[in-house]
């Protein structure tokens, strides 16, 4: 059911037809045929279609969101690599730099968003402020 009504926000009515006349028939007749007709009227059935309807455009809201939220803070663009100088020195002290993450070219996707955000979490949750070693 919440797949028909996704594929309907989205604006394919062809493919959430074709999953309303097939799959979700097909179910719903199954189920009716084990707990009998009335265990799934038409009204509470139209009830349930009302509640996905609104559960999938408040999800699409709020991921329409989350994206304009992440990629305004997220890098669009890795940074121009510094340019070689003609003139090589000796460093005098040895540099150590954490690993540095390739930034997609493209908007990430809100899961690896999601993904990115809780392992930030995660990392920053195992340091403590007790540290003073």
């Amino acid at each position: 059911m919440r797949r028909v009504c996704l594929l309907r926000e989205q604006g394919d009515t062809a493919e959430a037809e074709r999953v309303r006349q097939g799959d979700l028939a097909t179910a719903i007749r199954d189920f009716r045929l084990a707990y009998g007709p009335d265990a799934l009227p038409e009204q509470k059935l139209a009830a349930l279609f009302s509640v996905e309807t609104d559960r999938v455009a408040e999800a699409l809201c709020t991921a329409e969101l989350l994206i304009q939220r992440l990629t305004s803070i997220w890098p669009a663009a890795p940074a121009p690599a510094p340019a070689a100088t003609a003139a090589v020195r000796e460093p005098t002290v040895v540099e150590v730099r954490a690993p540095t993450r390739l930034i997609p070219a493209q908007p990430p996707v809100i899961s690896d968003l999601l993904d990115a955000m809780l392992a930030s979490e995660r990392t920053s949750t195992r340091l403590s402020p007790a540290r003073n070693s």
